[in-house]
């Protein structure tokens, strides 16, 4: 049975230079500030990077109330592992990865996660410009921001409208088992099988911390 998905695509067919001048100012302002406060991001080149990353990435989940992947499983979808440092400490990253549903060749974002304490600093702005930069040299035509939340509520407004200032919304049609699609439509539109799905969100917390 299909659901509607959504996603943020950007456009890697312009010049470098014609992308970043299309992104929203904000954005733009959001790197140039994280440059300047000594932000950097790179691959990340050794176990101790990964294992670093996945502590901040359960810590972030957890905080959210969602259930999170095991390592293992989160080193098989990941192919290329962007993370933010701050005088050597790893403050922000995610995985860049594919999948199928959207496009398989075209590379997606994944477990993004940020410590709170250096928000301020604009961590995400540059990752998602150091993401664009990665995606083009390697001479992809599109990069996709991890998904867009269709009538999205409390935290994920914000979460869209900053994906938002960096490409266009596309949406398209995934095949799910059908008491998947089903659960995902109720969810999206009725707000008791929200409040629903977030007591199970807590109770999967719950058995994590355990």
């Amino acid at each position: 049975m299909k659901d509607i998905n959504a996603t943020i695509i950007v456009s890697l067919i312009p010049k470098l230079e014609d992308i970043k001048r299309k992104i929203n100012l904000s954005a733009r302002r959001g790197i140039n500030k994280a440059v300047k406060s000594g932000l950097i991001v790179r691959e990340a080149n050794s176990e101790e990077d990964f294992s670093d990353f996945y502590e901040l990435y359960e810590e972030t989940f957890l905080c959210q109330g969602l259930p999170y992947d095991s390592i293992e499983k989160m080193k098989k979808r990941v192919s290329t592992l962007l993370v933010c440092i701050l005088e050597g400490r790893l403050i922000a990253g995610f995985g860049i990865g594919f999948n199928n549903k959207y496009d398989i060749e075209t590379p997606r974002m994944f477990y993004n996660s940020s410590h709170n304490d250096f928000l301020r600093l604009q961590p995400n702005n540059l990752l998602y410009w150091r993401a664009i930069e990665w995606a083009k040299k390697n001479s992809y035509k599109k990069l996709d921001l991890g998904g867009w939340q269709i009538n999205a509520k409390e935290n994920l407004i914000g979460i869209n409208k900053f994906k938002e200032r960096w490409g266009k919304i596309v949406y398209f049609d995934v095949e799910y088992p059908i008491y998947i699609a089903i659960g995902r439509k109720l969810v999206r539109n009725y707000s008791m099988f929200r409040f629903l799905n977030e007591m199970f969100k807590q109770k999967m917390k719950g058995g994590n911390e355990k």
